[in-house]
């Protein structure tokens, strides 16, 4: 009897061989529907194409400034079709394959985890990728008759396209979690929304860093060639005075940071989605890699920060005054950032590193029964102890090494800002780093011990009374009357979310505020540190009996 040539798993890079790849493709490019959608696109696409440039014909008489006028609205709808509709999509349809069964179906596929994350990653968003392709020519045109440089144009799209895959693998990692169609659908979108929205203002406060998931660096460096040239003209006088992308001590291309960024966080979704794939029930990150991340993130934001403290690029008000610093600054060559900036650019800076924080832990921290799994696999296996980097293993040891490369992160930051040229007159106290680290500890460890000991729902409940609802009650008592208005911060000062604020208006002594807020933010804080230290004691010692019932119960089996 003949012995079968044994079939080898399909390549990764084989992409336009991928079956999954060639399933959405029949599916989603059907005549019927996708010609409704292809002709919208070409009509508006035309519309805008055609709007830019007649309506500006009249009053510009350059054909090469007004062959330029379309590109803009081009790439809004561009934008709109892949970033929107295709990380939506993206979202919606492996939450669609989960619910019918088919994602369990998949995973007996003769395909290798990676190309099935390829397969879905440009299967699920497959129309909005040719619906971007059907805006390709208007924009070829408008290129080509506004004589826009071609690197210029390259870099953009570039960028564009690495934010997209970015997004898409967003929103095919939130289908992965999410049970609902809608709220993974909502929840993708929002993120995109979110990120051209809300990160940009953060990063005036010192999160340089965040700007660059976003096309935004590129595109204002691209911008002045976009638009007729006599405004393109004054656009490049002001982008002549923005710096380039600066790490530590080297200088990058906007374009070039802006790819190395997204790629690695692209790269660090698509591990997630890989461990998914290998084993349904495994977490997104191990606790080595979660750790790694946490680590990478503060560098990260360090790199793009320190460098720029020194000139004032850093302070939201530099970009202000020099936006438009000749209408209400005259003397803009006297600009000094304001005390109240500090204060504010710290907090944000403990806040975002609170956040990654509770996130990370959130990834990496085995609820009920997944450690009941893993000590039936380790028994079963002859172990007495579970291995460091297992999922069911506890986070804790490497949520305190989070904390404490999340505190040094932050006090560099603040010491930096501080010991810097534009305030001679302030000196953090002793006791920040202290601070900063039990801000971080207390957030961090409370978060891993409920997780661990009683669950994602009951964490969700724990956080909705104790995080939500006193700040809800406390701005209601702030405004209601001035004379509730320290009882309010003592209120808002139970939500952890409130720590990394209340710390940096401890740190530094705000001048301006009022008496009664002044006295009543060091003091809250303090006490509410306390307390969290105290319940995050309560909380270790209650998780260590419950794993070792844990662990007790499972010699049985």
């Amino acid at each position: 009897m003949r012995s079968q040539k044994k079939l080898k798993p399909l390549p990764a890079w084989m992409i336009w061989a991928n079956p999954i790849l060639k399933r959405y493709a029949r599916s989603r490019l059907r005549p019927a529907s996708f010609g409704v959608a292809l002709l919208m696109t070409i009509l508006l696409a035309g519309f805008f194409f055609f709007l830019a440039r007649e309506s500006t014909a009249r009053s510009i008489q350059n054909p090469i400034d007004v062959g330029r006028m379309p590109l803009i609205p081009l790439l809004i709808l561009q934008g709109l079709i892949l970033f929107g509709l295709g990380t939506g999509q993206a979202a919606a349809g492996i939450t669609t394959e989960a619910d019918e069964g088919v994602l369990d179906y998949q995973r007996l596929a003769p395909m290798t985890p990676f190309a099935k994350v390829l397969g879905y990653l440009f299967g699920l968003p497959i129309r909005e990728w040719i619906l971007f392709l059907a805006t390709l020519p208007f924009t070829g045109y408008s290129i080509w008759k506004g004589q826009v440089p071609i690197n210029g144009v390259l870099q953009l799209y570039a960028v564009f396209f690495m934010a997209a895959i970015l997004y898409h693998l967003t929103g095919v990692l939130a289908g992965s979690v999410m049970k609902n169609r809608r709220w993974a659908f909502l929840t993708s979108t929002g993120l995109v929304m979110f990120l051209y929205l809300i990160i940009p203002q953060a990063a005036k406060f010192g999160l340089v860093y965040l700007k660059y998931v976003t096309i935004y660096p590129v595109f204002n460096e691209v911008y002045p060639s976009l638009i007729p040239r006599p405004l393109g003209d004054a656009a490049e006088v002001f982008n002549t005075i923005i710096p380039p992308a600066k790490f530590f001590g080297l200088n990058f291309p906007q374009y070039v940071f802006t790819l190395i960024s997204q790629g690695v966080l692209s790269l660090a979704m698509v591990m997630m989605l890989w461990r998914r794939w290998r084993k349904a029930d495994c977490h997104l990150l191990g606790k080595f890699a979660a750790t790694g991340l946490f680590g990478w993130l503060q560098m990260m934001l360090l790199g793009n920060a320190l460098p720029l403290m020194d000139s004032g690029d850093l302070f939201p008000s530099r970009e202000l005054d020099r936006r438009f610093g000749r209408l209400i600054n005259p003397d803009i060559q006297f600009w000094s950032p304001k005390t109240w900036e500090a204060t504010v650019m710290i907090g944000i800076y403990g806040l975002v590193t609170l956040a990654s924080l509770w996130w990370l832990t959130f990834i990496i921290s085995s609820d009920l029964h997944g450690q009941v799994r893993g000590w039936r696999r380790a028994r079963k296996l002859g172990n007495q102890k579970l291995p460091l980097l297992s999922d069911a293993a506890t986070s804790v040891p490497w949520v305190i090494a989070m904390s404490m490369m999340g505190a040094a992160g932050w006090f560099i930051f603040g010491r930096a800002l501080i010991n810097s040229h534009w305030y001679p007159e302030l000196s953090l106290l002793v006791v920040t780093p202290v601070a900063m680290f039990s801000i971080l500890i207390c957030g961090g460890l409370g978060m891993a011990a409920l997780l661990e000991s009683v669950g994602r729902k009951v964490t969700g409940l724990v956080v909705i009374l104790g995080g939500i609802l006193p700040v809800m009650l406390g701005v209601i008592l702030a405004v209601s009357s001035d004379d509730f208005v320290a009882l309010a911060v003592w209120l808002a000062g139970i939500c952890p979310v409130s720590w990394p604020i209340y710390g940096s208006g401890v740190f530094l002594s705000e001048e301006g505020m009022p008496r009664d807020v002044a006295r009543a933010i060091p003091n809250a804080f303090w006490f509410w540190q306390g307390v969290g230290a105290i319940l995050t004691v309560w909380l270790l010692s209650k998780l260590r009996i419950a794993r070792k019932k844990i662990s007790d119960s499972s010699r049985e089996f």
